[in-house]
């Protein structure tokens, strides 16, 4: 994945979707950091989640899965990552505890539904557990939805987050090579593509949501050749190439 291909789909990402809208809720909601111990924090949490399409998270459930997760939470919270870790650095040992926390999330009770008369638990599933990784280290875990997951052969299982972790991480670290052969490092990439809410795992996500979901694929640079030819002003009085702003 190249500097530019992140570039070009993750401004689609911001100019034609409102996720950004009811991601900045939720992070205004659990400022400065959420805290999976806080009753207003999952709350927050699973509002945002509705609205990211995890439609397993009934409204009239919400309060017995904020219990479930704060169960979870109580049990797991010095497992995850610590404040400030990054995807980029992980160790295997990271990895595979990261596929144990993805799995005691992705089971966890999200609601109970009705169908002839029979109920069945509805769990927070490969999505929801992904995401609510996500929400509590930005840093490490990108979210992932089923098109995109499916897209890329990756099957939920606790094997296939890993593999997807790590292939975040592969294509992340091809995009901070190419950041920094440009003068840029890794933490000027989201500012400088003016998604400065968004971090590394999360800028791959958009892309991924851009390119396989809505399936818009980034130019090629032959197109970006001929835009830039395009977009400078001609020289009248010659067959020259047209003229860089600014300069005769």
């Amino acid at each position: 994945m190249k500097l530019f291909e992140i570039a070009y789909t993750c401004r689609l990402y911001g100019e034609f979707t409102d996720f950004d809208a009811t991601y900045g809720r939720f992070l205004a909601n659990t400022t400065p950091t959420f805290d999976i111990l806080d009753h207003k924090h999952r709350k927050a949490l699973l509002v945002w989640l509705n609205s990211w399409g995890c439609r397993q998270f009934a409204l009239n459930f919400h309060d017995k899965a904020s219990e479930h997760l704060e169960n979870w939470g109580q049990e797991n919270l010095t497992s995850l990552p610590p404040a400030g870790a990054s995807l980029l650095i992980l160790t295997d040992i990271d990895f595979v505890n990261a596929g144990t926390l993805y799995v005691g999330l992705r089971d966890l009770q999200a609601s109970v539904r009705q169908r002839n008369s029979n109920s069945y638990t509805v769990t927070f599933g490969p999505t929801g557990a992904a995401k609510t990784l996500f929400a509590l280290r930005n840093q490490v875990f990108p979210p992932w939805d089923e098109s995109i997951r499916v897209r890329l052969g990756y099957d939920g299982s606790q094997e296939s987050y890993i593999g997807y972790l790590q292939w975040v991480r592969r294509e992340l670290r091809e995009v901070v090579a190419d950041a920094e052969a440009h003068g840029l490092s890794a933490s000027d990439i989201p500012n400088t593509l003016n998604r400065p809410f968004s971090s590394l795992p999360k800028l791959v996500d958009e892309y991924n949501w851009v390119t396989i979901t809505k399936g818009c694929k980034p130019p090629r640079l032959e197109d970006i050749n001929n835009w830039w030819r395009w977009a400078r002003p001609m020289d009248p009085a010659s067959d020259n190439p047209p003229l860089i702003y600014g300069k005769g």
